[in-house]
This record gives structure tokens, sequence and C-alpha cells, in this order.
């Protein structure tokens, strides 16, 4: 369901946006399990990942699909007090660093609406440029904290 900005004499659409939360499960309790666990249970190679679709139809009707696909430890109290914080930091940086990724995607599919679907591949073309600088500039989350040492 869209909802109708008025600016000026022009309305737009928002983008209706759905997003899907695609956990993966890790039980380990030491960094050093929990690093393997994600490494090989983690999607496409990551220890996170989120895949978009912006797609758009008929009369402009611009829809975004996020998926986050990140590790949710199944048994938490199990970890060390020191284990558990650095795991807390890990999966906070992580999520903001994967909801950048979203955001992305919404800001794609705005400007996209903007220019009423003209150019629409070009311009998600640039913001998914943008989500390979956020990647090589981070180290995929790494120098936001996404680490677990």
């Amino acid at each position: 369901m869209g909802v109708c900005l008025l600016t000026g004499a022009f309305a737009f659409a928002e983008p209706t946006i759905k997003v899907v939360e695609r956990p993966y499960k890790v039980n380990a309790t030491t960094t050093q399990g929990l690093v393997f666990q994600m490494s090989t249970r983690g999607p496409v190679g990551y220890w996170a990942f989120t895949r978009t679709n912006v797609a758009w139809r008929g009369y402009c009707e611009v829809t975004v699909r996020i998926r986050y696909s990140m590790p949710v430890h199944t048994n938490p109290e199990r970890m060390s007090p020191d284990v558990r914080k650095k795991w807390n930091a890990m999966i906070t940086a992580m999520r903001r660093h994967e909801e950048q990724h979203g955001q992305h995607a919404i800001n794609a599919a705005r400007e996209i609406e903007q220019a009423k679907c003209k150019n629409g591949m070009a311009i998600l073309g640039k913001w998914r440029g943008q989500d390979k600088a956020l990647d090589a500039r981070t180290n995929h989350g790494a120098a936001e904290g996404v680490i677990l040492q």
C-alpha cells in the first residue's frame, strides 16, 4: 500500500516496501566457533547478506523487497559474558551495516518514482554502485564493527 505525499501541485506515491527476515542459526559459545559457524552457515559466503529487489510496472508503481539474512544465536546465555558482549556489539554493527544496503534500495525506488520510472535501470545501477562502494569503504562492515575477535 503506497502513501501519497503532496508537494506543491505534484503528488508522489511512496514505493511499497516489504522487509523479510531470513535468519540462520548459530550456537557456538566461543568467538572462534562463532566465526566458523557464520563463515560456513552464512548466506552466499558472508556472515550476513541483504538481497534487494526494486521493480516497477504499470503507471510507475514501484515496489521494494528487502531480505535480511543474519545470524541469530539459539542459546546466548551459554556464552561467557565477554563473548556475549562482543557478539552483541557485532550484531548491532551488522544490523546497522545491512540496513544501509536496504536504505540504498529504498533510495533507488524513491528516485525511480520521482523520475516517473524513466531511466530506472540507470538509477538502480547508481544505487547498486553505492552498495559496492559501501562494502569497499567498510570492508563489508568490518570497519564499522562487524568483527568478532
